[in-house]
């Protein structure tokens, strides 16, 4: 079976692919990375410019280079690059933030992938996107669905008081967002003493692993059983606004956690014994 990985430039989706890969490595042909999620905005809240430098900003432009200059070998660390990750598995690992032109449709049949997963990727897939691996293409989204569809599911389910907080992982059947069949759920608590971004790395590793339960189901020639979700039950949310930002800060969460943090990124520079 030949997949492909659609994910972001982020650091969720770092760990995401890091969690995956030792399992999933030998399927990988490629891997493409959309630099943001959506388009742009000079409208930008001040608290979510703050996140992204955190998620993305950080890491990419200040951490990971310095990482990669002070480590040759990458067997046995803890936690990988990007460019780490297509050294260590000899995946090609590359920028494409547009899968609509006739230039990236040829590049990513011309790779006959069966399968494609994606993982945070930050563009919407057009009709003729979906057509091109046989097996369909599969989303795994940091929230449940169809409650919470869009961005930032992980903040909506704790300004709403949840008790746990899910990833749905499902087919992308239309160019929707977020409204294909149902394969699985994973359920992580909600801790009230974690601020955002913990809370979501902390949903990748029981994510990953259903994430590599279905796929093994696909390599054996199966196809996980889907459900079609509830429309009923569907809600869809953009990012926060000023406004909504600071109501959640009022109630006492935080969007980063610089102690947590740092523990976090220690882990790129470590090694399992």
């Amino acid at each position: 079976m030949r997949l492909i990985i659609f994910t972001n430039r982020d650091l969720a989706s770092n760990y995401n692919l890091n969690l995956l890969l030792p399992e999933l490595s030998q399927w990988v042909k490629h891997i493409f990375i959309s630099d943001q999620v959506g388009k742009p905005n000079a409208a930008t809240p001040d608290q979510l410019k703050s996140l992204k430098f955190f998620e993305q900003i950080l890491p990419n432009e200040i951490l990971f280079p310095l990482i990669e200059q002070s480590t040759e070998h990458t067997q046995h660390k803890k936690l990988l690059t990007f460019n780490e990750i297509s050294k260590h598995y000899n995946i090609p690992v590359e920028s494409l933030n547009d899968v609509r032109t006739e230039a990236s449709l040829r590049k990513i049949s011309a790779l006959k992938p069966d399968l494609i997963l994606s993982v945070r990727y930050g563009k919407i897939f057009g009709k003729d996107f979906l057509k091109i691996p046989p097996l369909g293409v599969i989303n795994l989204h940091s929230g449940k669905l169809p409650e919470y569809r869009g961005v930032l599911a992980v903040f909506r389910a704790l300004m709403n008081n949840d008790t746990s907080l899910f990833t749905t992982l499902h087919f992308i059947d239309d160019p929707s967002i977020d409204t294909g069949r149902i394969i699985a759920y994973s359920e992580t608590p909600v801790r009230k003493n974690h601020a955002l971004l913990q809370h979501i790395l902390e949903l990748y590793p029981a994510a990953s692993r259903m994430v590599i339960e279905s796929i093994k189901k696909f390599a054996n020639g199966q196809t996980p059983e889907s459900f079609f979700q509830q429309e009923q039950s569907a809600s869809y949310f953009t990012f926060p606004d000023a406004t909504v930002l600071s109501e959640f800060e009022r109630r006492g969460w935080k969007l980063t956690d610089t102690e947590f943090y740092t523990d976090f990124i220690r882990q790129y520079q470590e090694r399992d014994l």
